[in-house]
């Protein structure tokens, strides 16, 4: 099942409609609802404390039979977190988070986390801000976009074992990454696609497009 959990952190317009449309469960945490009602789309599901979410979207949103969770304001997770947990309690394996990009470094750094975390359940994950896409990795990604976008690749968390990247203008074959050097910085997309993969650890790869 696709999902889209919408944060309220971030870029959120019309160039993420696609993402929307092609969701089978949309959800916003707290205050990602407000753009999602902007752009037209009513998320099926809101979870937050709702102190970011303007009173009359909320009175709104419950007046149209949206579901509303609303979670105490001192907690240990974030709104995203919690959403994130919602949406993969209802079967979903392949999540994309928007609005989760930008902002507060700190909560860009948390999502990331969160990214990983679902990496690592064997979880199709990414971040979508455009132009930028962000994927958390386990094994293996094909990266589509067009000759000359930059994509580059970041162990996280710890070191990246057996990273290979296949299609790119840099290739690498096997490679051990440091998770204190950026080696793997500013690579490009040598035509449409480029697949990258590791055997060991989780990569941050990150994906401008054009």
């Amino acid at each position: 099942m696709k999902a889209v959990v919408v944060a309220a952190g971030g870029q959120v317009d019309q160039l993420i409609s696609s993402y929307l449309k092609e969701a089978d469960l949309l959800v916003a945490a707290d205050g990602g609802a407000a753009p999602l009602l902007d752009l037209g789309y009513v998320p099926q599901a809101v979870i937050g404390d709702f102190d970011s979410l303007p009173p009359a979207a909320v009175s709104y949103l419950s007046q149209i039979g949206c579901e509303l969770v609303r979670v105490k304001r001192e907690k240990d997770e974030t709104d995203t977190e919690l959403s994130l947990r919602h949406v993969l309690a209802r079967g979903a394996n392949n999540i994309t988070l928007l609005g989760a990009l930008g902002g507060r470094i700190d909560h860009t750094l948390a999502n990331l986390i969160l990214l990983a975390a679902l990496a690592k359940k064997g979880i199709l994950a990414r971040a979508v801000t455009p132009p930028l896409t962000v994927y958390a990795v386990t094994e293996t990604i094909v990266v589509q976009g067009t000759k000359g976008d930059l994509v580059s690749v970041f162990p996280f968390q710890g070191p990246a074992v057996g990273v290979t990247e296949i299609g790119f203008k840099y290739p690498l074959t096997d490679a051990y990454l440091d998770p204190f050097a950026v080696v793997g910085i500013s690579n490009e997309l040598a035509g449409s696609e480029g697949t990258i993969k590791v055997k060991q650890g989780v990569i941050l790869v990150f994906h401008y497009s054009k």
